[in-house]
């Protein structure tokens, strides 16, 4: 053991009885962490033994990754003046999804992480990163690291492009951050950028600071009803062609007349280019498209008079007759 372990190994045990009624580790545990800590800081070889340990125990204690116990480090080394902050995240095994997931981070004032696309407001959504923690930088712009090497995956403005998918939120992003009624983008990769020693540069435009609601989202309300695939169902055969209505409502043409389409679990969805189209959500939480104009479709339905609920959301949308569809699209 070197004159500077032994002289980290007793600064640690002197600091560690200051801090705590608990008893200091065995001698054996002290001189690890002074080896481990001497390692990680070789700059301070040169200022000598109690020099050096001065400076290891105040950078580990003044240390925003820190985790709390002195002496003892955690996380990432930080620049000056940056601070840690916890995002949605979760522990990854190394599987998952390979789509390709880009756009720019965004964050809530909580600090939720969110992806969105320039210039385009019903894009903006939930994204959640592996095995991640924020950073604050010094000039007040964040960002979205490793959380042991540090390594970027993201700085608030700026472009990112990684291997993942969408999933129904288990929890990570709403569980912290609100409820969201679409899917959450998920992260299944490594991070692209080395860690940062200094400050990044600002976003040079506004960035959201908040999920796009329904109606950026073009998302609207469309008759429906709840339904479990494993309830059954009537069963009656309906076929024919979708025509989308200017109420966003579904209808098929039938020799009786017009059938107005309610489907399970549904949620209606104008595209980027104004067209209207429903979705119905699945029991797994996946989202199936159910009607579109022009659409073939044969479904198993009943059949009954307009309802209520057809009449208010659908007002524009006169039918003869509504169709209640037993079917998950698939």
């Amino acid at each position: 053991m070197t004159d500077l372990d032994r002289t980290l190994t007793r600064v640690l045990g002197e600091e560690l009885a200051r801090e705590s009624d608990v008893i200091p580790p065995p001698l054996d545990d002290l001189e690890r962490r002074a080896t481990r800590h001497r390692r990680r800081r070789r700059g301070a070889m040169a200022l000598g033994a109690a020099a050096a340990a001065a400076v290891a125990v105040a950078a580990v204690q003044l240390s925003p990754g820190g985790s709390g116990i002195p002496g003892i480090a955690s996380g990432p080394e930080l620049p000056q003046g940056a601070e840690q902050f916890e995002v949605p995240t979760y522990d990854w095994d190394g599987s998952g999804m390979e789509a390709l997931v880009s756009g720019r981070l965004g964050f809530t004032p909580e600090g939720c992480t969110l992806l969105y696309q320039p210039g385009q407001p019903g894009s903006v959504q939930p994204v959640v990163f592996p095995d991640a923690v924020g950073v604050r930088f010094a000039n007040g712009v964040r960002a979205v690291v490793h959380e042991d090497s540090g390594k970027v995956f993201g700085v608030e403005g700026q472009s990112f492009e990684y291997g993942g998918g969408w999933v129904p939120d288990p929890g990570a992003w709403g569980g912290r951050c609100g409820e969201w009624s679409g899917d959450v983008a998920w992260i299944n990769d490594q991070p692209a950028g080395e860690p940062l020693t200094g400050d990044p540069a600002p976003p040079d435009e506004p960035v959201p600071t908040r999920v796009a609601t329904d109606e950026e989202r073009g998302r609207h309300e469309v008759p429906t009803f709840s339904w479990d695939p494993t309830q059954g169902g009537e069963g009656a055969l309906l076929e024919g062609t979708v025509t989308m209505t200017e109420d966003g409502c579904a209808t098929v043409g039938t020799d009786g007349g017009t059938i107005g389409l309610v489907l399970p679990n549904a949620w209606g969805q104008r595209q980027d280019d104004g067209r209207p189209t429903i979705y119905s959500e699945s029991p797994d939480g996946s989202g199936a498209l159910m009607a579109e104009e022009g659409m073939e479709i044969s479904y198993a339905a009943g059949y009954h008079a307009p309802s209520a609920d057809w009449g208010r959301l659908c007002p524009g949308s006169p039918v003869d007759e509504i169709a209640m569809v037993y079917d998950t699209g698939r």
